[in-house]
């Protein structure tokens, strides 16, 4: 009923509703500037960036657009291309510095991955804006809980909230097998849906 009467509002509108905290209006958003987002995204082209890493950070960049946009500077749509272009030059630009540190100092997959935990903080230094934060995190973590079991969103409730498998087993009382099934089905979900590049960020956001 609440995005029935939302399809009556421009976009401006819905802005203002999604910036009050009205998931409804964000995602309305989303699925309208969808389409927008893959076109902009398939300009880019990266041999170590798989496409849906693109796209996702172009999504990424078009909620931080609904957070950051100010009416009186600017319209809407060309505001979230800006924003949307930003986001993707931003990740293949931090990409290609990984690239190049690791052909350079030709160090492990091990080693790189504990060597750029101080650079992982590109992720989130343009997350300042809390509002804007939340709903990315809220939006996504809504996106899975529709397709899971009560216990499955148990299980990946503890997991987002840092607790290890032998923790979530003995708490929910399942096998570790099961923990670790749920987190790949959860995986799986965001990668159906486009979103896998966001995974291994949902812990990091919240």
């Amino acid at each position: 009923m609440i995005k029935y009467r939302l399809r009556g509002k421009n976009v401006e509108q819905l802005v203002d509703l999604a910036q009050s905290g009205l998931k409804d209006a964000l995602e309305m958003i989303i699925e309208k500037y969808y389409p927008m987002v893959l076109k902009i995204s398939s300009k880019y082209y990266a041999p170590w960036a798989e496409k849906d890493d693109i796209v996702q950070n172009g999504l990424v960049g078009l909620i931080k657009a609904v957070f950051y946009y100010n009416k009186e500077k600017s319209g809407f749509t060309s505001f979230a291309w800006r924003s949307i272009e930003a986001e993707i030059q931003s990740f293949l630009t931090y990409l290609n510095r990984k690239k190049n540190k690791i052909l350079s100092e030709a160090v492990s997959v091990d080693a790189f991955t504990e060597d750029g935990e101080g650079e992982s903080s590109y992720f989130l230094s343009d997350y300042k804006l809390t509002t804007s934060r939340k709903a990315i995190v809220e939006y996504l973590i809504e996106e899975v809980m529709k397709f899971l079991s009560e216990e499955e969103k148990e299980i990946f409730s503890m997991w987002l909230n840092g607790y290890s498998y032998r923790d979530i087993s003995e708490n929910v009382g399942v096998s570790p097998k099961k923990v670790d099934n749920t987190v790949q089905k959860v995986r799986r979900i965001l990668k159906d849906r486009g979103k896998s590049s966001i995974f291994n960020l949902l812990k990091e956001l919240i």
